[in-house]
C-alpha cells in the first residue's frame, strides 16, 4: 500500500493549480453543487507556493467540497468511492467516474477541451502519483457553498463560536475537577479546627497539609490547561467571526455599501467588543456558573442552617444587573452611534488632510472632532458609572457573605449546635461559591455593549452580496462584448430617488470601439459601471452576449472585463504587488509589456528598486500621470476581452498620451473598447461615438458623422452669439 501524500509535501505549480481547479469544478458539477468555476480558477494562482494539501483543501472548500487524500490502492477505486481525482506521474489529471467490469474504468481527462476514455486499472495504477477524494460539504441539493454569501441567520455568530463544541467537554471536566479540588482547603480548615487542634495531632495536620498542597498543585495545572484550551478556542472563534464578517464585507453589492467609509469601518471595528467577550476569563465565568449549585449542596451538608445565605447573596448581586439592562442598552446604542460619527470624522479628516491644510480648515474639523469627543466622553462616563457601580456592588456583596456566615454562625457555635470548623468552612465555601456570581456582574455590565456590537455586525451581515445564496448564475469562460440595453434604468444605491442613467436602446457589437462623450454629470461613468456589472438595474433589460447581465457569474464578468474607473487606486505594498493584484501569475516580462503600453515603463526602470519600489496608500508620492500609468498597466495585465476606460489619459502629458494611444491601438486587436473621455486625441482609437446628456442617449453615430454634427452645432452657436452681439 502506498501513501498518497509524501512526508515532504510538494508545492503545486501554476499549471497544476489550474488543472486542479478544473478538476474540482468538474467534481462539483457531478454532485450538482452550485459553485463558480471562474472564481475557483481565478483564486487558484493565489495558492502558488502553498503545500498541496493546503492548496487543494482551500480550493475544494471554495467549491463546497471536502478534500481527502486516500491511499493509492486498488481497493480505493471501488464504485461506491467514485468519483476520484488522480494525478499521473506526467502531471496529467484524470477523474475516475465509473468502474466498468473488474479492471476497466471510465475516466475524464482534465484538459482544455476535456475528453473521456476507458482504461484498465491494472495499467493505470502504477502511473498514479496522487489520489484525491472530493465530497460535498453539505447534503442539501444545490446548496450554495460560499459561506460569505450565505443567507443571513440571526444566530450566525453562535454557530461560529460553538463550531468547536467538542473541545469544551474537557474544559467542563477540568472545571469540575478544579471546583472539587477547591473544596480541599475548606475541608482542611474544618478538620483542623474540629479535630486537629482539640486533639493536638501533629501527624494528622501534616498529612492534611500535604493533601491540600497536592490539591492546590493539581488545581493550578488544571487551571493553566483550561485557560490554554479556552484561549485557543476563543482565538479560533475570533478568527472565524473576523473571516466571515470581512469576507462578507468584501463581497457586498456596490449599491449596498454604506456611503460613509468611516461609519462602515466603525461597524467593522465592533469585532473588538465581540473579541473581548469570548476571551478565556468570560468563558471561565460561564463554565463555573453551574458549580454554584454543587457548592450549595455541599454547604447544605456542612452547615444546613447557613445554606440560605449564599443564594440570597447571589440574587442580591444579579438583580441590579438585570434591572439596569434596559438603561444600559440605551447607553450602549447611544455610545455606538456616537462612536460611528466620531470615526467617520476621523477617517474623512485623515483622507483629506492635505486639502484641509490648504483650505486652512483645521479649526473646523478640530471643533467637530472635539464636539463628538465631548459627547462620546459624557456617554461613556454615564455607562462607566453604571458598570462600575454593578461591579462594586458585586464585590461588596461578596465581602458581606463571609461576614454574614460568621455573624449567623457564631451564636450557633456558642449554643453548641455547630462546630467552629463548620462555621469557618461555611464562610470559606460561601465566599468561593459566590465568586462566579461576582464575575457574572461584570458580564452583565458589558452585555449590552456586546449586544450593540452584535447589532452593528448584523447590519453588515444583512446587506446583500453580489452573488446571493439562492442565485442561479450562468458561467461563461469567454465573453466577447455584445451589449444590448433596452429601456434599462440604473442607480447607485437602493435609497437613491434620482435615476442617473436611462437607456432606451443601446447596442454594442463585439470588437467595436466606442467613445462616450458628454458634459460633466451626463452619465458617462455610470454607463461604464453598468456595463461592468457594478450597478443595480431597476428596470428594463441589459444583456451581454445574449445573456442577462445580472445572471452572469461576477467572476466570469470580471475575468473578461477590464474596467478602469476614475476612482481606481493603488494600495500599500510594492509596485509589483500592485500590478499583479488581478494577475498573480504574471511574470516580470509580462509586467513590463503592460507598462510599455501604458507609458509607465520609462519611470519604473529609473526607480532604484524597480518593481520592488514601495508604494504608499493611494499611491502617495507618485505624480498623477505615474499613478494613471500604473493603473492602466494593472488593468492591461489581465488581458481582458472587453476594455472599459474612464478618462484614461486625463493625467497624462501630451507626449505620453500620444504614445499610449498608439500602443493601445495595437494592443486592442479585436477586443471591444468603450472609453469615456473629454480628450480629442482619444477619439483616434474609436470608430463610433455615443453622446449622453442628463443620463440619456442623445446621439449614436459613426465618429465622422458625430464630429461633423458637433462642428455644425458649434458654428450655429457662434453665429447666434454674433447676431446677438450685433
Amino acid at each position: 500500500m502506498t501513501r498518497a501524500a509524501p512526508d515532504v509535501e510538494e508545492v503545486l505549480s501554476e499549471r497544476a493549480l489550474s488543472q486542479w481547479a478544473q478538476a474540482i469544478s468538474y467534481v462539483a458539477g457531478h454532485y450538482r453543487v452550485a459553485c463558480s468555476p471562474g472564481s475557483i480558477q481565478a483564486n487558484a494562482p493565489w495558492f502558488r507556493g502553498k503545500s498541496r494539501t493546503t492548496a487543494l483543501t482551500q480550493l475544494a472548500r471554495q467549491a463546497g467540497l471536502s478534500f481527502h487524500a486516500p491511499d493509492i490502492d486498488k481497493t480505493a477505486f471501488s464504485q461506491w468511492r467514485l468519483p476520484l481525482v488522480v494525478e499521473l506521474r506526467d502531471g496529467l489529471l484524470l477523474v475516475i467516474e465509473h468502474v466498468n467490469g473488474e479492471d476497466a474504468v471510465d475516466v475524464f481527462v482534465i484538459e482544455e477541451e476535456g475528453q473521456r476514455n476507458r482504461l484498465t486499472l491494472s495499467e493505470l495504477l502504477p502511473e498514479i502519483l496522487y489520489v484525491a477524494a472530493l465530497r460535498p460539504l453539505s447534503a442539501l441539493k444545490d446548496s450554495r457553498v460560499d459561506r460569505y454569501i450565505s443567507r443571513f441567520k440571526p444566530d450566525w455568530m453562535r454557530e461560529l463560536v460553538l463550531q468547536d463544541i467538542r473541545p469544551y467537554l474537557p474544559v467542563m471536566v477540568a472545571a469540575f475537577l478544579i471546583n472539587v479540588l477547591s473544596l480541599a482547603g475548606i475541608v482542611f480548615s474544618m478538620q483542623v479546627y474540629d479535630r486537629v487542634i482539640p486533639a493536638q495531632s501533629y501527624p494528622t495536620l501534616y498529612v492534611l497539609s500535604f493533601g491540600v498542597l497536592v490539591a492546590v498543585l493539581f488545581g493550578f495545572l488544571l487551571r493553566e490547561a483550561r485557560t490554554h484550551i479556552m484561549d485557543v478556542l476563543g482565538k479560533r472563534a475570533d478568527m472565524r467571526i473576523s473571516d466571515r464578517v470581512f469576507g462578507h464585507a468584501l463581497r457586498l453589492r456596490n449599491s449596498a455599501i454604506p456611503r460613509s467609509t468611516g461609519s462602515f469601518i466603525s461597524q467593522l471595528r465592533e469585532l473588538e467588543q465581540i473579541r473581548e467577550m469570548i476571551t478565556s476569563s468570560t468563558l471561565a465565568t460561564i463554565v463555573d456558573l453551574p458549580f454554584f449549585f454543587l457548592f450549595m449542596i455541599v454547604l447544605a451538608i456542612i452547615a444546613p442552617p447557613l445554606a440560605w445565605i449564599a443564594p440570597v447573596a447571589a440574587l442580591l448581586m444579579i438583580l441590579p444587573g438585570v434591572a439596569l439592562q434596559k438603561k444600559l442598552a440605551v447607553l450602549a446604542n447611544q455610545a455606538a452611534h456616537e462612536a460611528t460619527l466620531r470615526n467617520a470624522v476621523l477617517v474623512e479628516s485623515v483622507q483629506g488632510l492635505e486639502d484641509i491644510k490648504l483650505m486652512q480648515a483645521e479649526n473646523r474639523f478640530l471643533q467637530q472632532w472635539n464636539s463628538y469627543i465631548r459627547i462620546t466622553g459624557e456617554s461613556g462616563l454615564r455607562t462607566r458609572k453604571l458598570t462600575q457601580g454593578l461591579v462594586s456592588w458585586g464585590m461588596s456583596v461578596q465581602s458581606l457573605v463571609y461576614a454574614a456566615v460568621i455573624m449567623f454562625g457564631a451564636p450557633m457555635v456558642i449554643e453548641g449546635s455547630m462546630t467552629t470548623g463548620a462555621v469557618v468552612a461555611a464562610s470559606m465555601l460561601g465566599s468561593r461559591m459566590i465568586a462566579p456570581m461576582a464575575n457574572l456582574c461584570g458580564v452583565l455590565a458589558r452585555w449590552q455593549q456586546v449586544k450593540a456590537a452584535k447589532m452593528g455586525l448584523d447590519n453588515i451581515m444583512q446587506l446583500p452580496t453580489e452573488t446571493q445564496h439562492d442565485d442561479s448564475l450562468i458561467h461563461r469562460d469567454i465573453l466577447h462584448g455584445h451589449y444590448l440595453f433596452e429601456n434599462a434604468q440604473f442607480r447607485y444605491h437602493n435609497d437613491d430617488q434620482r435615476i442617473p442613467l436611462r437607456l432606451v436602446r443601446l447596442e454594442i457589437m463585439p470588437g467595436e470601439r466606442i467613445a462616450i462623450l458628454g458634459r460633466n454629470g451626463a452619465g458617462k461613468s455610470t454607463l461604464l459601471q453598468a456595463m461592468a456589472g457594478g450597478l443595480e438595474m431597476i428596470q428594463g433589460d441589459a444583456r451581454l452576449d445574449n445573456l442577462s447581465l445580472s445572471h452572469i457569474d461576477m467572476a466570469d464578468l470580471r475575468r473578461n472585463i477590464g474596467f478602469l474607473s476614475q476612482n481606481a487606486r493603488l494600495f500599500f505594498g510594492t509596485l509589483r504587488e500592485n500590478l499583479t493584484l488581478g494577475a498573480p501569475h504574471a511574470n516580470d516580462e509580462q509586467i513590463f509589456d503592460a507598462l510599455e503600453v501604458s507609458g509607465g515603463a520609462v519611470f519604473v526602470r529609473r526607480l532604484a528598486k524597480g518593481l520592488d519600489h514601495p508604494i504608499m496608500e493611494g499611491g502617495n508620492g507618485l505624480s498623477g500621470g505615474q499613478r494613471q500609468s500604473l493603473l492602466l498597466a494593472r488593468m492591461l495585465l489581465r488581458s481582458p476581452n472587453i476594455v472599459l476606460l474612464d478618462e484614461p489619459s486625463a493625467s497624462l502629458d501630451e507626449h505620453t498620451e500620444r504614445e499610449f494611444i498608439q500602443r493601445l491601438n495595437q494592443w486592442l486587436g479585436n477586443r471591444t473598447l468603450v472609453v469615456a473621455t473629454h480628450r480629442v486625441p482619444i477619439l483616434e482609437l474609436v470608430e463610433r461615438v455615443v453622446v449622453l446628456k442628463e443620463g440619456q442617449l442623445v446621439m449614436d453615430a459613426p465618429k465622422a458623422q458625430a464630429l461633423n454634427a458637433d462642428r455644425m452645432q458649434s458654428h450655429r452657436r457662434e453665429w447666434k452669439n454674433e447676431n446677438q452681439s450685433a
